[in-house]
């Protein structure tokens, strides 16, 4: 997200979640609560996310979670420090660039989006070691714009409820870029927009469509595969990737399959 002082905020939410967040005083905070759009950084500093609210839906689903009382909203600068420490190798960062076209006063319009975090991008020295994605296409295509070299990964679900992709018609999510356009091909929507990257639900996969994207160039990323049979499939479909709330259980599982994977990396003040 973006902070009202235009800083890159590390936070999923367009609004500070009352299931993580507590203010100075250890209150927990209530609906409505601020966007992270009318925030500046200084301001976001303020508050604890250091734990999940007791009872709530995220305490209940992350209940293996050790709290960290006093951990403050990150800044990009902030995980930028810590990753320039890191050893014996530095991980290639996926930034996913939160954005809706139905609520345009939770982030900047998409053509400054795009300037503010490459620039900060630059001054950070993570350009080339980072992939941006996003679900919102528009976004993705002013990164490309202004810096073409930037790897994007294209996001998208078909699920009901949160479908970003239609079946006819045109999404405000898709910059214009809709499947039915291109023969009914997503992959190929895709690929005509500019995107290295095709970051699918894993709902929405199969073999099939898997093949199709790599057959025009595209690396499949899904998200967010936390359960065993979930990651498990996944190397059975030959996906190049995924995101994962268990790091460690998925290398595990990786490792068992025999694919090779990255080292654990260490910061040089651990």
């Amino acid at each position: 997200m973006v902070s009202a002082d235009d800083r890159i905020v590390i936070h999923h939410d367009a609004r500070l979640n009352p299931m993580l967040c507590r203010s100075s005083a250890g209150c927990w905070l209530e609906a409505p609560t601020p966007r992270i759009r009318e925030l500046a950084a200084r301001d976001l500093g303020r508050y604890d996310v250091g734990r999940a609210r007791p009872g709530s839906a995220i305490a209940q689903r992350f209940f293996q979670q050790t709290p960290s009382d006093g951990a403050g909203i990150p800044l990009l600068t902030d995980l930028a420090e810590l990753w320039h420490t890191l050893h014996p190798v530095r991980p290639l960062l996926n930034i996913e660039l939160k954005s809706d076209p139905h609520q345009p006063a939770d982030t900047p319009a998409p053509e400054r989006y795009a300037a503010i975090i490459l620039e900060e991008l630059y001054r950070l020295d993570l350009h080339r070691h980072c992939w941006l994605q996003a679900f919102d296409w528009r976004l993705l295509r002013a990164v490309q714009h202004i810096d073409p070299t930037v790897v994007t990964g294209y996001l998208s679900s078909e699920r009901n409820g949160d479908a970003t992709i239609r079946v006819s018609g045109t999404s405000p999510w898709l910059a214009g870029f809709d499947p039915h356009l291109f023969g009914g091909s997503l992959p190929a929507a895709i690929s005509a927009a500019g995107g290295t990257v095709w970051g699918p639900c894993f709902d929405d996969l199969s073999t099939k469509r898997v093949a199709q994207a790599h057959a025009i160039g595209l690396r499949v990323h899904s998200w967010t595969l936390n359960e065993p049979e979930q990651i498990n499939r996944a190397i059975d479909l030959n996906l190049d990737g995924f995101s994962t709330d268990y790091p460690d259980r998925a290398r595990a599982l990786l490792l068992q399959s025999g694919l090779v994977t990255a080292p654990p990396c260490t910061a040089a003040n651990a």
